[in-house]
């Protein structure tokens, strides 16, 4: 194993554990509340769990589909079943090695290995659908802190508008920059050739370029890829929320939820932890209790959304347990994807200081 193997591994580590210390500390203070023995033994709405279970499995199938509409923008050969397949697979691994190999790089070896001529297309429709994803969220969380006039309530802590603002201006700008890529036109063309000079990697970089490029210009595949993306964070609020209602406590209307759902979410984002793990947790409780929720109840809410999304993750850990002979051969494969791209990374560091030396 390479020094920059290791370190990656190290880094992985210390981000979970991270995550975790973030979790007990939030379960020991929450323990230590006036709320917790109450909602441990006061009978909850199970219908309404079943009902934020439905939300999460319908969030996740709607981000296959996306993933589908993505793949074939780029003119891939690629089936709906298969977005489902290799979706489930590496929805799975973000549970079965969290900090490991992702579910996003599994996809795009498993995509690679079918479509070997074609893998900067392949990378392009993961990270495509990364940005999908984001841009669906602060669309979400945008149009409710609008609509809503949340950052300039009674309830907006210095803490909500600085966030809000914040949200709201990268939402400007990751949509000025989707315009800009959209635009007819030798644009993308001389960037495409600009990256294509650079140093080891250009020609990979200049063709994903140009494939996310391609994808931006495919409206019919483009528009109806975001619209799925709005509508998989409005069914994650929704799942917040029925978990809310589920809980004998008292909470904020769905309306809040509308803009304090996404806001946690966008905390979630940062990669501090692996999958928003404790990060998301901390953010909603704040969220909670700057909107006025008593005691730790943002905790019990964002403890029982994670449970439920985890209970969907068991279903695709037993698909990913039905075929892992299948998946090991592009688990090893990723894994060596991971170590070349870092020998690369520390040969470009090396040669960068030695030019700085001369």
């Amino acid at each position: 194993m390479s020094k920059a193997s290791s370190a990656r591994h190290l880094k992985s580590a210390l981000k979970l554990l991270l995550g975790l210390a973030i979790v007990a500390y939030l379960f020991y203070q929450a323990k230590s509340g006036e709320k917790f023995e109450e909602i441990l033994h006061e009978p909850k709405n199970w219908r309404l769990l079943t009902v934020s279970l439905g939300c999460v499995a319908a969030a996740v199938l709607c981000g296959f589909v996306r993933w589908y509409l993505l793949v074939r923008a780029v003119d891939l050969p690629f089936t709906l079943g298969d977005a489902f397949r290799l979706g489930s697979l590496g929805f799975a691994l973000n549970f079965v090695a969290p900090g490991g190999v992702g579910g996003d790089l599994f996809k795009v070896v498993a995509l690679a290995r079918e479509h070997s001529n074609r893998k900067s297309e392949a990378v392009a429709t993961v990270v495509a659908d990364r940005v999908m994803g984001l841009a669906g969220l602060l669309i979400v969380t945008s149009s409710a802190l609008l609509i809503t006039g949340l950052p300039w309530g009674s309830h907006a802590t210095s803490a909500i508008q600085t966030l809000s603002y914040f949200v709201l201006a990268f939402t400007a700008g990751l949509f000025i920059g989707l315009g800009l890529l959209m635009l007819p036109g030798p644009t993308g063309e001389t960037i495409a050739r600009t990256l294509a000079k650079v140093p080891v990697a250009g020609h990979f970089v200049s063709r994903l370029f140009s494939a996310c490029h391609l994808i931006t210009r495919k409206s019919q595949f483009l528009f109806p890829a975001l619209a799925l993306s709005v509508v998989v964070h409005l069914l994650l609020v929704l799942s917040f929320y029925y978990v809310a209602q589920a809980l004998p406590v008292e909470h904020p209307s769905l309306a809040v939820h509308f803009c304090i759902v996404p806001l946690a979410e966008t905390a979630g984002v940062l990669p501090l932890t692996p999958g928003g793990l404790g990060t998301t947790e901390a953010a909603l409780n704040a969220l909670y209790t700057a909107v006025g929720a008593s005691g730790d109840v943002g905790t019990f809410v964002a403890f029982g959304q994670r449970l439920v999304m985890l209970s969907v993750g068991t279903l695709a850990i037993g698909y990913f347990l039905l075929q892992r002979k299948n998946v090991e051969a592009a688990l090893h494969e990723a894994e060596e994807e991971l170590e070349e791209e870092e020998e690369l990374a520390d040969e470009a560091r090396s040669t960068h200081g030695e030019s700085r030396l001369l």
